[in-house]
């Protein structure tokens, strides 16, 4: 498909010129020569909704009854900050397409732009751009574009947007990209506590990780090394690799986005939709912050002390939160294949509420004594989410929940501000419990603070946040966890494992030293790998594999540019016998 290069004109936007495909992605951007803008922007953006073009176009245009070519109407609240900074009011995921009468299928997630002005060029109007994501409440994955708009003192213009990268697909299958033009208006002023989402917005800028391209690290670990860190092995997984970075030495490399339509404006603001990585992240973050405040015993605890079990399903009365952790509640699929990962899975995929999906997920055979054999299973993940949330009510009181815990208690100590979680879609539309199963949005920068939360024992500026005891079970060593049960898979260097929601895999260095690796995992061949030495690899991806634990390679590819870097012997590694 042929990429447009000729730039964005104000009569276009003014008149709201059809488009018939995606332009460069840079010419969303502020130029090097941009202006302050004449006025700020605050208030609300109200986007019409329009049918977007397609690259393919889809078999259909219906998924669940709901149109997926349709661009939501919705309003977005966004104000500026420092003359430069195009804030939105809130990163949450803004329910739009999972609304009974909606139109669209989507729901939208959007992130900070830029705001600037070239008055020789525009008719003295302002621009604004700023990046989005399509999302929908049931699924997992993000549809990653950008906007842009002009604004004078209570006039907005026609809305460009395009979509140009996706992680994972699942119930839209495929890729695409797609684009449009949209009727917009605009009030302004209306935004509560404006001073203090200005402050918290500083707050973040202030606290991310100084950043560098991945490329400056050639000298360091040899080109071949770094070529091969994403893990692809042929021209399709290269495909397949939206981007990778490194968290080194307190710097974040990473490479340029792989997107359609070139380098992408906004890199560091991109939240990508990570699936599985959100059992790490997020749930196993908070069962180690509960641990932390009242003690392990948590994972000794039944989780039908704190979720009503059905008279006939007293089966799970033996069940505790680390078997749910380890993926071992004794569940599987169907009798006659338990192992089938998505075998009988759509009636709790589909199921919108968290009652629902508490009956759901509670409603698979029981085929293994609990605790006895791992089984991946989201179902389990998002009844562990559930029974988490009632054991800190038990703690804290009916008001507490999971993702204000993790918001003031984890988050923002370590400098994550903002942090869009997929929630339950309740009977009025509204979004309820915070899906820990899958449903994370996160940034690079928030993926690299949360693994280094767990590098630093648990610890961030004297606050011990998780538990150490258990955090230090799963750090790098020459043993898999002590808690740990055989995925009853292997690498090339030996059995795979799985550890209260981590991923944990066998390395050994060229010079002969064992270890293993802790990484959390999501559908599509996303990856955050935790090594010696405060280094951390990442990588995002879109992989079309057949589930959340499919390898799209391992850890492998990353671990060797890691001990590159740093030493993965002495107290981290033991010396073997195979070297």
């Amino acid at each position: 498909m042929k990429i447009a290069n000729d730039p964005i004109m104000w009569e276009e936007l003014i008149e709201g010129t059809e488009v018939s495909g995606l332009a460069k992605n840079d010419l969303f951007a502020a130029p090097d020569n941009a202006q302050e803008p004449s006025i700020e922007f605050e208030g609300t953006l109200k986007l019409e909704g329009t049918q977007m073009g397609m690259n393919p176009e889809p078999s259909t245009n219906k998924v669940h009854g709901k149109d997926i070519t349709f661009f939501p109407d919705v309003s977005l609240e966004f104000f500026t900050v420092d003359d430069k900074y195009l804030v939105p009011v809130t990163q949450d995921v803004i329910p739009n397409g999972t609304l009974e009468k909606a139109k669209s299928y989507w729901d939208i997630i959007v992130q900070p732009g830029r705001v600037w002005s070239n008055f020789d060029q525009d008719n003295g109007w302002n621009r604004a751009s700023f990046p989005f994501s399509l999302v929908n409440r049931l699924e997992g994955e993000t549809h990653i574009g950008i906007a842009m708009f002009l604004y004078k003192e209570d006039n907005v213009s026609h809305v460009r947007f395009q979509i140009v990268a996706q992680t994972g697909p699942f119930d839209v299958s495929g890729y695409f990209n797609a684009w449009g033009v949209t009727k917009a208006s605009y009030k302004p002023g209306g935004i509560d506590n404006l001073e203090h989402h200005k402050n918290v917005y500083r707050l973040h800028l202030e606290n991310r990780f100084p950043t560098a391209p991945l490329n400056e690290l050639k000298k360091k670990v040899g080109d071949n090394n770094l070529a091969a860190f994403n893990g692809a092995t042929n021209a399709a997984e290269e495909k397949n690799v939206l981007q990778t970075g490194l968290f080194y030495e307190g710097v974040l490399y990473r490479s340029p986005c792989h997107f359609a339509a070139g380098p992408f404006p906004y890199g560091d603001e991109i939240r990508y939709g990570v699936w599985s990585v959100t059992k790490t992240a997020m749930m196993n973050v908070a069962m180690l912050r509960l641990a932390e405040k009242y003690g392990r015993g948590l994972l000794d605890e039944k989780i039908a002390d704190y979720i009503q079990i059905p008279e006939s399903q007293k089966d799970w009365n033996d069940v505790t939160y680390l078997d749910m952790a380890n993926m071992a509640s004794g569940r599987g699929a169907t009798v006659d294949d338990p192992t089938c990962y998505l075998c009988d899975y759509h009636r709790w995929y589909l199921a919108a509420s968290k009652n629902e999906k508490v009956t759901e997920s509670l409603d698979y055979p029981r085929v293994w004594e609990p605790g006895t054999k791992y089984n991946y299973r989201d179902q389990d993940a998002f009844l562990l989410g559930v029974a988490l949330e009632e054991y800190l009510r038990s703690k804290e009181g009916e008001d507490a929940t999971l993702d204000q815990l993790l918001m003031k208690e984890v988050y923002e100590p370590i400098g994550i501000y903002y942090a869009p979680v997929n929630r339950s879609i309740e009977a009025d539309g509204s979004s309820g419990h915070p899906r820990m199963d899958f449903g994370y949005h996160a940034t690079l920068d928030d993926l690299a603070k949360i693994a280094l939360l767990y590098e630093k024992h648990g610890n961030w500026s004297g606050n011990q946040i998780l538990n150490r005891q258990l955090v230090d079970s799963i750090l790098p060593k020459q043993d898999p966890p002590a808690l740990a049960l055989s995925k009853e898979e292997k690498n090339e260097f030996g059995p795979k494992y799985y550890a209260m929601n981590w991923h944990i895999e066998p390395y050994r260095s060229p010079e002969g030293y064992e270890l293993y690796l802790p990484n959390m995992k999501g559908y599509g061949g996303n990856l955050v790998t935790l090594m010696p030495g405060h280094v951390v690899g990442f990588r995002m991806a879109n992989a079309l594999t057949a589930s959340d634990s499919d390898d799209f390679d391992s850890t492998v590819s990353q671990a060797r540019v890691g001990h590159q870097l740093v030493s993965f012997g002495g107290d981290n590694g033991k010396k073997s016998n195979n070297n």
